[in-house]
């Protein structure tokens, strides 16, 4: 089921959770490049598990980006799984198994079971047990429609992490995949005592200098095309190397550039450490941003994806524009 509605998801809660009670070793986990819903949603499930009484590990390929060092538990996220299969591993927010990465693939493909939750558009079904709704704005919102009416204690620690996934993932209420119903689940949150201050303060009113030195980078680099309605930038090792910036620093470039009032379609290409190009894409309304992703082996929602490229930055900018233009023609 891929539209499960809020009361769908939570009668799904007592399967998962007999799972979980048969289980004796589990894994939890997310995607590459972790954001908001996947750390927020795997370290609510880590504390949800702890009320359970199950022991656990919470695995990651990348550390967590400095700006979310603040969330509870973030001390638990590990790139080393213990030996052995594990009876049960959970995927959380992951729509394809080859964004899992390579240190932790091994122990979440040998367990047992495989367990995904998820609001992307699938273009893969892994898993023995799905619940993905895309209905969902994030993550997170669906495990806050999973554990309603349940026994799970919603504690402050836990709000905080969900209600992080719902804010970054619908940009702090201002995408259009927010929802009346993901505006009511945050009430309750907060009403938990999930830390909106804490939270703002950490993720969208405070930058490293260096992160602001590659925005001005990310700008001389600017172009657009079709009318002004599509802009795209790119960042190359060089770039990051004379601002100081990491890769997470690009945390909302391309939203900026998607600000741009003429502008429907949007996209930042980065080379990565790894030699990689990776390519984050945004829209407006209607635009189907998957459908320029599929095609450089990437995913995502309609108007947010991501996708990497092992071509030079330049071909992989002149390939990526003359399929977003082709998007745009379509829309």
């Amino acid at each position: 089921m891929t539209d499960a509605s809020p009361g769908q998801l939570g009668e799904m809660w007592p399967g998962l959770l007999a799972e979980i009670q048969n289980a004796g070793s589990i894994l939890v986990a997310s995607h590459v490049n972790p954001d908001g819903d996947a750390l927020g949603s795997a370290l609510a499930f880590s504390f949800v598990l702890d009320q359970l009484g199950k022991s656990h590990q919470v695995l990651f390929h990348h550390p967590a980006p400095k700006y979310l060092g603040f969330l509870p538990g973030i001390e638990r996220i590990t790139n080393k799984p213990d030996p052995g299969p594990a009876d049960l591993a959970i995927l959380l927010d992951l729509e394809a198994m080859d964004r899992i990465g390579d240190t932790i693939r091994p122990a979440l493909l040998g367990a047992r079971k495989l367990v995904v939750i998820d609001h992307h558009q699938p273009h893969e079904e892994p898993g023995d047990i799905r619940i993905v709704s895309t209905k969902s704005p994030a993550t997170a919102a669906i495990l806050a429609d999973l554990w309603r009416g349940s026994d799970v204690q919603i504690t402050p620690d836990i709000a905080t992490l969900l209600l992080v996934g719902i804010l970054t993932d619908t940009g702090n209420f201002r995408f259009p995949n927010t929802t009346p119903h993901c505006m009511h689940v945050a009430a309750d949150l907060l009403e938990a005592g999930a830390k909106l201050r804490q939270i703002n303060e950490a993720v969208y009113l405070s930058k490293p200098l260096p992160a602001v030195k590659l925005f001005g980078k990310a700008l001389a680099n600017l172009q657009l095309t079709s009318g002004n309605q599509i802009a795209w930038t790119t960042l190359t090792r060089r770039d990051f190397e004379q601002s100081g910036a990491i890769e997470e620093d690009t945390e909302g470039f391309v939203n900026e550039l998607l600000a741009i009032d003429t502008v429907r379609l949007a996209a930042i290409l980065r080379e990565s450490a790894s030699g990689r190009v990776k390519i984050s894409i945004r829209s407006q309304g209607p635009i189907d941003t998957t459908a320029i992703a599929r095609q450089f082996g990437g995913g995502g929602h309609i108007n947010a994806s991501g996708a990497h490229s092992d071509e030079p930055i330049e071909a992989a900018a002149a390939k990526l524009v003359q399929a977003m233009a082709t998007c745009l023609e379509s829309s």
